[in-house]
């Protein structure tokens, strides 16, 4: 919806890309491999009623198939105010299966590090990729769950270039 209200206003200011060029754009996106994303989202934790804005920044090697693909990410999140309150970090990689170009299926696994100590994490999610231009735009939730028995889920979204 958005990007047809943008393209509705390019085109009434009489510069918008012809279908040929939005072609080209998700061509690129997809040859280029290397991504940059920021994420926001946030993180809830059903049996402490707890919940917590989730800041994020990594990079995505997507490998492009003829109907699908394969990605692997490094990312690190902020749980929480970024300069206020605890000091509660993510750090880790997954690996993706995309069954098509635009859903995505992933896991990932890392380092929590919060008041409670270090803890090991994995998540395994879904997301789904808009484009928009050369920018991606991904909606996706995750469940996850620590080694010491902490459950927890979030619902965010990633922009990436």
């Amino acid at each position: 919806m958005l990007m047809a209200l943008m393209l509705v206003l390019l085109n009434a200011a009489g510069v918008a890309p012809t279908p040929a060029e939005l072609q080209n754009y998700k061509l690129k996106f997809r040859e280029r491999g290397h991504h940059v994303h920021m994420d926001w989202g946030s993180t809830r934790t059903p049996g402490t009623g707890g919940k917590a804005l989730t800041w994020g920044a990594g990079y995505e090697y997507y490998i492009d198939r003829k109907f699908n693909g394969v990605s692997v990410e490094v990312l690190g999140q902020k749980l929480g105010d970024l300069f206020k309150g605890p000091q509660d970090w993510w750090v880790g990689g997954g690996i993706a299966w995309w069954p098509i170009r635009t859903v995505k299926v992933f896991t990932q696994a890392g380092a929590l590090f919060d008041d409670l100590g270090t803890a090991t994490q994995a998540r395994v999610g879904v997301g789904y990729k808009l484009m928009f231009f050369m920018l991606a735009v991904m909606p996706y939730i995750y469940v996850q769950t620590t080694d010491d028995g902490r459950f927890s889920w979030s619902i965010g979204v990633r922009v990436q270039y």
